[in-house]
């Protein structure tokens, strides 16, 4: 078999405050699955998708699940950030998000690094952290 797999992947670490801060996207097409870890786990699970269709000031709502963990209403918030991020135009995704941070970053700089790993464009931007 060639050719080269259809999932897109990217990965990168940082040190946000006092803590390494580990960054992975992979894109299945319909889905993203993002992982932001500070412990090497992938700690909560939380889905999140934009509702269908737009209501009528144009604006999306969102759904937003715990899969596995304990209820956390920051990573919602954050999910819900990063699933509007995601939906900005077609095509349209759903997230799947794991969040396991022993101290929570601030989330405008955790949507920032993701955008610089391509997250919300379509495609995810080739650079040096490629796996």
């Amino acid at each position: 078999m060639t050719g080269q797999c259809p999932v897109k992947v990217k990965q990168a670490a940082y040190k946000i405050g006092n803590q390494n801060t580990e960054f992975l996207i992979a894109d299945y097409g319909s889905i993203c699955f993002v992982q932001i870890t500070q412990i090497g786990k992938v700690g909560k699970l939380t889905f999140a998708a934009r509702d269908k269709p737009d209501n009528l000031e144009g604006n999306s709502t969102f759904t937003i699940n715990s899969l596995i963990g304990i209820e956390n209403e920051k990573v919602d918030v954050l999910a819900r950030q990063i699933v509007a991020e995601l939906n900005k135009s077609p095509p349209y995704k759903t997230l799947l998000l794991g969040y396991s941070c022993i101290a929570d970053p601030p989330f405008r700089k955790i949507i920032s690094i993701l955008k610089d790993l391509g997250l919300g464009n379509g495609i995810l931007k080739p650079n040096n952290n490629d796996i």
